[in-house]
């Protein structure tokens, strides 16, 4: 993986570009999920519980989310290490509202 400046932004954005992944960031924003809690609130007849780790395992390489592991579970939640807020932002721009914490910033923004 290149590390330089752009690329990472490239990366960053072009996961946030995928359908399943926003659905699943969205997701995470409400709380903090296992994949079977992701499962149910995706729905379970939209997509499979492997399709749900492939991608959350592509966004944790990216260090967009971040996990905890509790036994054999984890505990996915987004990463601390991204200011949320340009994904609120980015919503607010096209007239949809979501509540993203960001612990970054320290803000929580609707």
């Amino acid at each position: 993986m290149n590390l330089e400046p752009g690329n990472l932004v490239i990366q960053f954005f072009s996961s946030l570009a995928d359908k399943t992944r926003l659905k699943i960031v969205l997701s995470l924003a409400e709380k903090p999920r296992t994949v079977n809690e992701i499962h149910n609130h995706l729905g379970k007849n939209n997509l499979t519980l492997s399709a749900i780790s492939h991608q959350l395992k592509h966004l944790s390489d990216l260090n967009i989310v971040s996990y905890e592991k509790n036994g054999k579970e984890k505990l996915f939640s987004l990463s601390e290490n991204i200011c949320w807020c340009i994904l609120k932002d980015a919503f607010s721009q096209f007239g949809r509202k979501v509540k993203i914490e960001c612990k970054k910033c320290g803000e929580s923004r609707k």
